[in-house]
């Protein structure tokens, strides 16, 4: 045998039962056949409270008032039948009175001839697991609760995704479309100038004046879509001018003419006097169109659309208010455009001008169209009304107040009927444009006007040509988009090298906060593009004979 090792039975029978059964963490007691405690460990004592000295001769039911106890002792029951058992899950009132978790084994004791003299029982105190179960559970529960959470924000940032994608693609085409528009606006610049230029070459009773009017008219109407463009790419000026509200009414009745339904009737009723207001017209256009549209679309089946345009004076005492400020009783145009479709319940009409207001459904529209019309008509000093029923159609009125100045409309109506365009004295003008065919335009019309001309390619070229002959320039022609050297920081170098220089902006697409900061800067005008000779010529007189 080897040195130092001993066998179970030689260490067994140097150390007491009662030692080892001390020595155990979990608590053991011992009963006779009658319950009653013959053995009580350490561990005992400390769980239950009870001496070991106290608890000798007492029934195993008074020392644990176990819930097995409540009851015909389930644990007995089962030793009775000849079966030990393990890890039964319930509570022991401590002599404290404390109530307390454990996990109970018990066994039969049996002497050496296999007669039954009595019963282990085995228990252990399972609160500090219970309370690791309990921290558990409420983490499991905090991890669920974060998870769901975590869940909704992966669904929010999933939508935010979807927006910021959507805003980035609309961003995307709004750059693209500026882009497009201001070089299809230089193309038109030099279409509308020299169709100008033809003007002042012809008597205006030459049958050559019609056709180059309509060349003119061309090119105007290709500049409003342009400017249509550029309000989506958010590039475009509000420009508020007179205009009769007739002729835009009849431009958005060719438009629906060419592409809707043949199963919708388009009729017309328009006041026979010009219907003349203050108003940006392609964003009037787009109002009239939107409000069309929506009465199509309300028409699946086919129906009636009828637009009406009238003068008179209205009162709006009691009426529904739809837009913040409170419009004065006075005289007004009234648009009305009203269709035979389904018609709208009250709580949708109170709603259609909400953004991302829609009936149409996931696969219909934005729910935008009715909102921009409420916000342009708005910035007119506008009002609008809606009275529909179900099943009886929709009628939508748009009140814009009758403009103060008509005659400012009627004048430009006969200046372009018979132009008569204001002439320099031989002033220096520096004309500045990265389009060569927009530099022999405006250098051809300038000298024409009685102006001497320097052209330059860019910015970097203009402020060399400034440099050189700054005596000599009355007034510099800058446009804003050019390679090299850009318009606005051309602009405030030659401000720095000249502060009382004078400057005309000419420009069809600006970006966001762009042009007018340099209008606010004492830039001395703004030629919009493409412009014809006669308002380059009025705005470039104002500006040298203007004085800051």
């Amino acid at each position: 045998m080897t040195e130092g090792y001993r066998s179970p039975e030689t260490w067994a029978g140097n150390i007491s039962a009662s030692a080892i059964l001390h020595s155990l963490p979990d608590a053991v007691l011992v009963t006779d056949l009658q319950a009653r405690i013959t053995y009580f460990n350490r561990a005992a004592e400390k769980i239950t409270g009870f001496r070991g000295h106290e608890a000798q001769g007492m029934y195993c039911k008074d020392v644990l008032k176990s819930g097995l106890c409540e009851t015909e002792c389930a644990v007995k029951r089962a030793l009775d039948s000849d079966q030990n058992i393990f890890n039964i899950e319930t509570t022991i009132t401590t002599a404290t009175g404390e109530t307390i978790p454990a996990l109970v084994s018990a066994s039969l004791i049996k002497d050496s001839a296999g007669k039954l003299v009595g019963y282990l029982y085995a228990f252990r105190d399972i609160l500090p697991f219970k309370k690791i179960m309990s921290d558990l559970e409420v983490s499991r529960a905090k991890l669920a609760e974060r998870n769901a959470e975590l869940d909704m924000a992966i669904e929010e940032l999933k939508m935010t995704q979807g927006q910021l994608l959507q805003a980035q693609k609309m961003e995307s085409l709004g750059t693209l479309a500026g882009g497009i528009a201001h070089d299809f606006n230089n193309i038109l610049t030099g279409i509308l100038g020299f169709a100008s230029l033809i003007r002042t070459k012809i008597p205006a009773d030459s049958p050559i004046a019609r056709y180059v009017m309509q060349i003119e008219r061309s090119a105007v109407r290709a500049a409003e879509l342009t400017s249509m463009i550029l309000t989506f790419a958010r590039r475009g000026r509000f420009e508020i001018k007179t205009a009769d509200l007739n002729e835009i009414v009849l431009e958005v009745l060719q438009i629906l003419g060419r592409t809707t339904d043949r199963s919708i009737k388009i009729g017309h009723i328009l006041s026979p006097k010009p219907c003349y207001v203050d108003i940006d017209s392609a964003k009037m256009e787009q109002v009239v169109m939107n409000i069309c549209v929506n009465a199509v679309e309300a028409m699946p089946n086919g129906g009636k659309l009828t637009i009406k345009t009238e003068v008179s004076f209205y009162s709006f005492d009691g009426m529904e208010k739809k837009l913040p400020h409170q419009p004065a009783d006075g005289k007004y145009v009234r648009l009305s455009v009203i269709d035979t479709g389904g018609g709208m319940d009250g709580e949708t009409r109170q709603r259609i001008f909400d953004p991302f207001f829609t009936t149409k459904g996931e696969s219909g529209g934005t729910g935008l169209g009715l909102a921009m019309v409420y916000g342009v008509i708005n910035e007119f000093n506008g009002y609008i009304e809606v009275e529909s029923t179900p099943g009886a159609g929709t009628a939508f009125s748009v009140f814009l107040p009758i403009s103060k100045s008509p005659s400012e409309a009627e004048k430009i109506e006969e200046q372009e009927k018979a132009p008569d365009v204001p002439k320099g004295k031989g002033e220096t003008i520096l004309l500045v444009d990265d389009e060569s065919i927009i530099r022999e335009l405006g250098k051809d019309a300038l000298e024409q006007l009685g102006y001497n001309v320097f052209v330059a390619e860019d910015g970097l070229a203009a402020l060399d040509l400034y440099e050189k002959h700054r005596d000599k320039i009355d007034l510099v022609i800058l446009d804003l988009i050019m390679p090299n050297l850009g318009g606005k920081e051309t602009f405030e170098r030659l401000r720095q090298i000249n502060p009382d220089i004078k400057v005309v902006i000419s420009t069809g697409y600006a970006k966001d906060g762009v042009l007018e900061p340099l209008l606010d800067k004492k830039a001395n005008g703004f030629i919009k593009k493409p412009y014809k000779i006669q308002n380059m010529a009025r705005v470039v007189r104002s500006a040298i004979g203007s004085t800051y």
